[in-house]
């Protein structure tokens, strides 16, 4: 077996393999966060009772038993639940591991390393939910919950300020910026104010994690199409 075979050659300059470990982290990103929304659009369709993605959480969809949930608010029956926790311990590993494999071709620096770092923890977080349903574990099915939601928008804003710094990355610093003061500002919010108009706290939920899934998709669609 020629060396080509076997893989990048170990004396390869690191600045030459990034890009191909970038593109692998990009794609896990894409395919991570896509296999997330289709798993709760056919979990949410499975429900028997209805389900409400402005009253009920996110969690409800990989409860395991039928019952009232945990503030008491409706009735939570997930016959799919397996495939949803399934899908967000895949989606917190995507996270996790795609961020390790793209970091090279983020902004450099303490600022974008520390950024990248709390990418890791959220995506570990994500992971947690799913390991530890919420009406089996409960302390830890929160911890992992706290860990993806403020893991996550911490995480942007770290990056957004990062990609001040370099230009070929200025013109996603909004993005990034945006995405986690929405997500991170909906945490604060949540915890002082109930309910908002129509955002129950499904609504608040799904306000906290859409903007990291759409800067996951966006970034990871850049970083692929470059690799």
């Amino acid at each position: 077996m020629s060396p080509s075979q076997l893989g990048p050659d170990p004396a390869m300059p690191a600045r030459h393999r990034a890009p191909r470990r970038a593109l692998w982290g990009a794609l896990l990103w894409i395919a991570g966060s896509v296999q997330f929304v289709l798993a709760m659009i056919v979990v949410q369709l499975a429900w028997t009772t209805p389900y409400d993605i402005w009253t009920n959480a996110v969690s409800d969809l990989g409860a395991v038993t039928c019952a009232e949930n945990a503030m008491g608010t409706s009735y939570v029956c997930s016959p799919l639940h397996v495939v949803f926790n399934v899908s967000i311990i895949l989606f917190g590993l995507c996270i996790a591991v795609g961020a390790l494999a793209v970091r090279p071709s983020l902004p450099s620096g303490r600022i974008g390393t520390a950024g990248v770092a709390v990418l890791i923890v959220a995506g570990i977080g994500a992971a947690l939910v799913g390991i530890f349903p919420e009406d089996v574990q409960g302390v830890g099915h929160a911890l992992g919950a706290l860990l993806a939601f403020v893991g996550a928008s911490v995480a942007l804003i770290l990056l957004g300020v990062a990609m001040s710094g370099e230009p070929r990355w200025a013109r996603f610093r909004l993005l990034s910026l945006g995405c986690g003061i929405v997500s991170g500002g909906t945490i604060v919010v949540s915890s002082v104010v109930p309910m908002i108009g129509p955002l129950g706290f499904g609504g608040y939920e799904r306000l906290i994690v859409a903007p990291a899934l759409l800067w996951l998709l966006v970034v990871g669609t850049v970083l692929a199409r470059a690799g």
